[in-house]
């Protein structure tokens, strides 16, 4: 997925927490996911991050989608936490 300017700031931005607030089917789940592969490839352990959803439905999604990713980046020890 080719990212825009706004969303690859999200992404790579370090230091601090970031809210990340778009209407429906513009990447934010997207751009998340590739939030915390970016994390996990620093050395973060997925169990000292947090994502936050504001439905069940969102939040199903978000762990499907990281998971996915996990797997697809060889990050497989991370499931595990």
């Amino acid at each position: 997925m080719g990212f825009t300017k706004e969303q690859l700031e999200a992404i790579n931005k370090d230091g601090t927490n970031i809210i990340v607030s778009a209407g429906a089917g513009s990447g934010k789940t997207a751009v998340l996911t590739e939030r915390v592969i970016r994390k996990l490839k620093q050395g973060v352990d997925v169990s000292s991050l947090l994502v936050l959803t504001f439905t069940n439905e969102a939040a199903n999604e978000m762990k499907s989608r990281i998971r996915d990713a996990i797997v697809k980046n060889n990050l497989t020890k991370q499931l595990s936490l």
